[in-house]
């Protein structure tokens, strides 16, 4: 079968389970490529390999007993260095950051822990979770950046250092990140997924994720994930009363949203969607051509003034005592946020409102939209992790969304695509995401 750090998680949790596979020895695979691998790519903060050995070990003498400890049992998954685990350091892609030790995990880490799941350690971050790139290199080509902020966890499932990792967005810095590495990248409705024992970064924008090699995979993580009882910061609409109704499995009613996406892409990126696009015609597949609201006018600068009023708001006291040691991006905004009014940041929280509930009508007749990811494929350099202006419309809005990836460029750097759905439609949008996934084929991986 090959080395079991190239399973998929479904893949890998059928060989546990069916006894052909060792939680210990997927461990063991997965560090076995960390230690050829990590002084190229520079994914991880902290691997615990030793607490990773120890544990899969006991999900092996578990299951000898005949106790599956769930849906990811002895599964090994990074997380993003803003995210609590008890008894590791959180340092948040800084030395400004007071790094802490944690005595209680985040919820989402409690989540996956009942479901399994081995932590294997602490992926890279920009600092605080912003635009100021990290050391981490595209797998694809180390030249390029893996984009940010969730730059380790992108770059450590692409490069089969794990088989899924946890990521954020207030931007775009899961669905990007995904994009530039290869992988699938998924975010659920705004508050699905709680924010507890993460840093923030804007708490009405925030959203937990996860970085993983197919939908099939998502799909697993997803109900792991989820909170039975959300409680978000901020208001999402209710549930649309008017949408389509989906068959499983069928081919799918899909949107494609041309205006503001279409005029900012390369031409390359628009090539390869051209194509996709016709691949889904001829799959059978329906295509309509949706405009996006009046009150899409305010969505971009919009997000600028929520998240940059929010994030001053958080790092207020520590920016003050450590100006000069913020990152050069990092301390623009947080400039920029303290010079917000507040009617000016409850005018747009309005906005977003309206937003939401004319989008929701907009896709009300569609299984999800389709649109490109980013403008280019992953950028030379490491100057910069890529623009998020392409995801912020899904982010701002809290509504589910996920990447693709759906071929190669000529660079040999990954082309992909980004899904929404109405809000709460999770399941809708893994479905046609499964759909799509099966269309494009996609197996390439990097060297």
């Amino acid at each position: 079968m090959g080395e079991p750090r190239e399973l998929t998680i479904r893949e890998a949790g059928e060989r546990i389970k069916s006894g052909k596979l060792t939680a210990e020895k997927l461990m063991e695979s997965c560090l076995e490529r960390i230690h050829a691998r990590e002084e190229i790519i520079h994914a991880w903060v902290e691997v615990y390999e030793q607490d990773a050995l120890v544990e899969a070990r006991r999900c092996d003498r578990a299951f000898q007993r005949g106790n599956r400890l769930g849906p990811l049992h002895g599964i090994p998954i990074g997380v993003k260095d803003i995210i609590d685990v008890r008894g590791q350091y959180t340092r948040c892609g800084t030395p400004i950051y007071p790094a802490r030790i944690p005595t209680e995990d985040a919820r989402v880490i409690a989540r996956l822990r009942k479901a399994g799941a081995i932590f294997l350690g602490k992926t890279e971050t920009t600092p605080f979770a912003n635009s100021d790139p990290t050391v981490t290199r595209n797998p694809w080509n180390p030249e390029h950046t893996p984009g940010g902020s969730s730059s380790g966890s992108g770059a450590a499932v692409a490069d089969r250092m794990c088989p899924a990792a946890l990521g954020t967005q207030t931007g775009g810095s899961l669905l990007r990140p995904a994009a530039y590495n290869g992988i699938v990248g998924f975010k659920a409705t705004y508050g699905e997924v709680s924010n507890e024992g993460v840093l923030p970064n804007s708490w009405s924008i925030d959203h937990v994720g996860v970085h993983c090699r197919s939908v099939a995979d998502a799909a697993i993580l997803w109900p792991c994930i989820r909170e039975d009882e959300p409680r978000p910061f901020a208001r999402m609409p209710e549930p649309p009363v008017r949408s389509r109704a989906r068959i499983p499995g069928s081919p799918p009613r899909l949107g494609y949203i041309r205006e503001y996406f279409e005029p900012e892409t390369s031409p390359e990126v628009l090539a390869s969607l051209t194509s996709v696009r016709e691949a889904f015609l001829r799959a059978g597949a329906e295509v309509v051509e949706l405009a996006l609201p009046p009150s899409f006018a305010f969505v971009i600068p919009g997000w600028g003034i929520i998240k940059q009023a929010e994030l001053f708001t958080y790092h207020r006291s520590l920016f003050a005592a450590h100006r000069e040691e913020y990152p050069p991006k990092l301390k623009d905004r947080l400039d920029q946020g303290a010079l917000i009014p507040g009617h000016q940041y409850v005018e747009y929280l309005r906005h977003r409102i309206l937003f939401q509930r004319e989008m929701c009508e907009q896709m009300a007749g569609v299984d999800g939209v389709f649109m490109p990811i980013a403008s280019t494929t992953a950028p030379r350099g490491l100057s910069t992790t890529g623009s998020s202006v392409f995801n912020r419309p899904w982010t701002l809005s809290g509504f589910p969304a996920m990447s693709l990836p759906t071929g190669l460029d000529a660079n040999g750097l990954p082309f992909a695509m980004q899904i929404a759905a109405q809000p709460y439609r999770e399941e809708t949008l893994l479905d046609v995401a499964a759909w799509c996934e099966k269309v494009l084929a996609f197996t390439a991986r990097p060297a």
